[in-house]
């Protein structure tokens, strides 16, 4: 039996469907680290970022940590452009297809896998994209946990 992931699942998704989020990071000015939390991203669009490579081309970045370890990975400021580009390309693979990802197998051993919904990728691409170009504007870096 296979399990599809579904729209109402976006937000909480049962296991083994993942979720992301992702923010800003600065340093304060007793020159500490801060952040806040901007985006969360859905299971839709994690999978949709997993399942087309978008996190392994991101991961060939100089990241401080490694998109999807489900840590908190830090984007410096000089590799946001460079992220940005890549996510605009991802964009490219949101039109006239239907894509399907395997997520894993739930504790009851059944197939768990995600037909992406174009759409709700697009909003996900362009809230990253967003996230990015303001901590850019701002002169902080950015975080992500996938």
């Amino acid at each position: 039996m296979t399990i599809y992931l579904k729209p109402e699942q976006f937000a909480a998704p049962p296991a083994p469907f993942r979720t992301g989020e992702g923010g800003h990071l600065w340093l304060n000015a007793e020159g500490e680290f801060e952040t806040d939390r901007r985006v969360e991203i859905s299971a839709n669009s994690t999978h949709a970022l997993l399942g087309h490579g978008v996190l392994e081309a991101l991961n060939r970045l100089p990241l401080m940590g490694e998109l999807g370890s489900e840590r908190e990975v830090v984007l410096p400021q000089e590799t946001l452009s460079d992220a940005t580009k890549i996510l605009y390309e991802a964009d490219r693979k949101t039109y006239g297809a239907t894509w399907e990802f395997d997520v894993g197998v739930d504790e009851d051993g059944r197939l768990c896998r995600v037909q992406v919904d174009n759409r709700e990728y697009q909003r996900g691409l362009l809230l990253l994209t967003d996230l990015l170009h303001a901590a850019s504007r701002v002169g902080h870096a950015a975080w992500l946990r996938i």
